[in-house]
This record gives C-alpha cells, structure tokens and sequence, in this order.
C-alpha cells in the first residue's frame, strides 16, 4: 500500500510516498536492537551479520498500515525468558515510534506486540542456529 504525504510549497505539489516494507524494515532493525527480545518470530538476531544477510527476512513478523500521516505496526517476537515483558514492549514501543518519525515524518498511532514464546538465549541459538546452518551448507 502506498499513501502520500503531500508538501505544497508555493506552487510546487510534492509527493513522499513509503512502501509498506519501508516501515517493516524500520521497525525489524529497531527491534534486533531491543535487549530481550531475541527475534522476531522466524528470524534470528544473534549476531549483526544474520541482521542483514541475503536471505534473512528482516520484515519476516512483522505487519504494518501505513496511511498518509500515520502507521500502524503488528509486531510477532520471541522474547528473553526472565525478563520484565512489560518494560521490553515500553521500550520497544518507544524505540519503534521515534524511529519511525524520524526517518518518515509519520506518527505512529497503534502498536501491538505478541510474544510467541519465551526461551534463554542458548535455546534460541539451538534452535534457530541450526536451522541456519543448514542454510548456510546450501549456499556453499
């Protein structure tokens, strides 16, 4: 979906749109930066480099609706066990909404974050590290 923010500048018309995957990845780099949040669901932040890499999907859990001022953003995670979820979600909503604002100009008006489960890091490195390498001994 692309909607428009529109700037009349005497008789200049100008037009900034944002594709959805703008704003997801915005908001998917945002949060592998988030301490206690290990991934979004399907994707493994471990290490920077899987970040970024070709085949990982940043956006993956990620949804959003993006209207001519403001946005919206679903967020699917997988968050640290024993930490306080409720301070990561305050965070994270912070994080997410200055983010998206300074790099857009849009207001970030609802933010809803599921946790899908909860595990120690070390779990979540066996189970999504393996998955990984796999992918990675098909690539070579």
């Amino acid at each position: 979906m692309v909607d428009a923010v529109e700037r009349n500048s005497g008789e200049l018309k100008a037009k900034l749109t944002f594709e959805d995957v703008v704003i997801k990845k915005i908001v998917g780099v945002v949060i592998s930066d988030i301490d206690g949040i290990l991934g979004l669901s399907g994707n493994l932040f471990s290490d920077f480099a899987d970040r970024f890499r070709e085949n990982e999907d940043i956006t993956k859990g990620v949804s959003v609706e993006v209207g001519t001022k403001q946005v919206a953003v679903d967020v699917a995670v997988i968050c640290k066990y024993d930490v306080n979820i409720a301070q990561v979600f305050d965070q994270t909503v912070e994080k997410v909404k200055e983010s998206i604002h300074h790099m857009t100009g849009l207001d970030l008006v609802e933010f809803n974050m599921n946790v899908d489960d909860v595990m120690t890091k070390e779990q979540y490195l066996e189970k999504y590290r393996g998955k990984d390498s796999d992918q990675n001994t098909d690539r070579n």
